[in-house]
């Protein structure tokens, strides 16, 4: 069960203690695009978003999109950020992390994904022996398959808060 317990969880990406990361020695985020950084129909990110990672790059991170999402969509979403980026990730395979780290020049202990779903960005973060960190859905407006993984990711999140006495 603990594969797929993320290391923190945060309602959001705007609430993530970046400067704890930071002094913690990670150095490179990966982000999950779709209901992470903007809702899956959103064709751009918000410029509060975009705000967000330009001062995480400020800061010293390296920053490196992974999607299992299209090359057309990582593409449009990507196109004035212009970060690296890896659609067809296939979390939770650890393929497309591996290469996000190769891109960024990181190692698993110095990485963390920042992601919404337990059975994909999480389970491969873990995988990968990385930090993992977990938000809250930006929307409930899903794809039907990912609607139907939530039924699951609902019954591992209501034990995870409730060892840790969370509401």
């Amino acid at each position: 069960m603990r594969l797929l317990e993320p290391d923190y969880y945060y309602d959001s990406i705007f609430l993530i203690p970046y400067d704890e990361l930071w002094k913690n020695n990670i150095r490179g985020l990966i982000f999950d695009i779709d209901n992470t950084l903007t809702r899956f129909d959103q064709k751009q990110p918000s410029a509060k978003v975009v705000a967000l990672l330009h001062k995480l790059e400020r800061m010293g991170f390296r920053i490196c999109l992974v999607t299992n999402n299209t090359n057309k969509r990582l593409g449009h979403f990507n196109e004035n950020l212009n970060l690296p980026g890896i659609a067809n990730a296939i979390k939770p395979l650890t393929r497309g992390l591996r290469y996000a780290m190769e891109t960024m020049g990181t190692k698993p202990p110095q990485t963390a994904i920042i992601g919404d779903q337990l059975l994909s960005d999480i389970w491969a973060g873990k995988n990968a022996k990385m930090t993992t960190i977990m938000v809250k859905p930006i929307s409930d407006n899903d794809f039907f398959f990912v609607r139907a993984k939530r039924l699951v990711e609902r019954a591992i999140l209501r034990k995870y808060f409730a060892e840790r006495k969370i509401t």
